[in-house]
């Protein structure tokens, strides 16, 4: 087994994902993975099809193994908030959205999330400030 059946799988995985053909992509995601555990990006889209099957507990694991094997990976720390605040977890969905401004403060929906997490928390002046920064950014471009 080697990099070539990684990636297949990989694909495999992605395009089941984009059908959302969740099982399938997280079969496929999974032999990916146990060929390549060290490959952040499927560990990324397996949390991603799992949140698309509302598996959150188990979404948060593959979001988390992909932010410890690339800890500069934006959209695994994003997608981990994302999970955390279905889970309602939001003082560690902060701490998610806060690492991926980290890598890419640019990002609209991180900002806004943050937001949507603070007010959650009941922190209504950093909720109103992230909201401006994502208005801010929205407005003069950015991911």
């Amino acid at each position: 087994m080697g990099e070539d059946e990684a990636g297949y799988w990989f694909q495999k995985g992605s395009e089941f994902l984009k059908s959302c053909s969740f099982r399938e992509a997280i079969a496929s995601f999974d032999k990916s993975v146990k060929i390549n555990p060290k490959d952040a990006e499927a560990w990324n889209m397996r949390g991603l099809a799992l949140a698309g099957q509302n598996c959150f507990e188990e979404a948060t694991k593959s979001f988390a193994e992909a932010c410890s094997t690339d800890p500069s990976h934006p959209d695994a720390w994003y997608n981990k908030g994302l999970v955390l605040c279905a889970l309602q977890r939001y003082d560690a969905a902060v701490l998610s959205f806060e690492k991926a401004l980290e890598i890419n403060p640019q990002n609209v929906y991180a900002w806004h999330n943050k937001g949507v997490a603070l007010a959650r928390l009941g922190l209504n002046a950093e909720a109103r400030f992230a909201f401006s920064c994502a208005g801010w950014i929205g407005l003069h471009g950015g991911v």
